[in-house]
């Protein structure tokens, strides 16, 4: 069997590759090319561990940051019910503060001016339930890489009245772990379906920052969906019956129509 340390073996393309689109109506397409990407790249291991050194120097330098604060305002409202609090949808203005905490408490400003997202198109039905979260990888124009991610709109948009909130900020910051690998590691952050070593340290390192009451099960690769339902059926979890819908990720995908504007953008 193959081993996590070894690239999955390319599919050879058979006819015209199909073109999916954004809900604001960037196209993307598949791009089986890896480009050399004119700047240097970390080993899995070496992302990982500038996490991990700089959240333990931010938190030294900045003991309580405005950054912090906010971040943990939006995974756990105070002075709401719990029922109020988990079903109260996120604008795109929270979507936007989730990514400016996420990129200077964790990853240290490296996201700035590299990660753009957007909801998935309606003519995607693999987003009505099997996929609630994927990230898009190509060459920055000038140099290094840059990120798309694209979130399920059925699954996780305004429409959606059976997921706490909770899943939303879940699966955003989990495609934030892979734009940071992507654009630090490159093609070869695509190991392992992307879910490398290094990422489920990442992943672990931001879920034990917040705590067990979030809730966020960052360390779990495939999120069930039982786990965020608001009004989860009497027993299920108790019986372990849930939902595993993978963070699947198209990472030979590169954006085309560079000129689409976002919603809601990281850049």
């Amino acid at each position: 069997p193959r081993t996590c340390s070894e690239p999955p073996t390319p599919i050879p393309p058979c006819g015209p590759v199909a073109m999916e689109r954004t809900a604001s109506g960037l196209s993307i397409r598949a791009d089986p090319t890896e480009r050399c990407a004119s700047t240097e790249l970390l080993e899995d291991d070496e992302a990982a561990q500038r996490v991990r050194d700089h959240m333990a120097t931010f938190r030294r330098r900045n003991p309580d940051s405005k950054h912090e604060r906010i971040l943990r305002s939006i995974i756990t409202p105070r002075g709401a019910s719990s029922v109020h609090a988990e079903s109260y949808p996120l604008d795109n203005d929270s979507l936007e503060s989730i990514f400016s905490a996420v990129n200077e408490i964790f990853f240290n400003g490296r996201l700035s001016q590299r990660v753009m997202w957007d909801w998935s198109h309606e003519s995607s039905t693999q987003y009505d339930s099997r996929i609630i979260g994927t990230t898009a990888l190509r060459r920055a124009s000038t140099r290094g890489f840059e990120t798309l991610i694209v979130l399920s709109s059925p699954i996780l948009g305004d429409s959606n009245k059976v997921y706490s909130r909770r899943l939303l900020i879940s699966t955003f910051i989990h495609e934030l772990i892979h734009s940071y690998l992507f654009i630090c590691c490159g093609f070869r952050a695509r190991y392992c379906g992307g879910h490398t070593p290094g990422f489920r340290v990442i992943a672990k390192l931001i879920d034990d920052w917040a705590g067990p009451e979030s809730a966020l099960y960052l360390d779990k690769m495939e999120a069930d969906l039982e786990r965020f339902r608001i009004h989860p059926p009497e027993g299920s979890r108790e019986k372990g019956v849930g939902v595993g819908v993978g963070h699947e990720h198209q990472h030979l995908l590169r954006m085309v129509d560079d000129r689409g504007i976002y919603p809601c953008s990281g850049l």
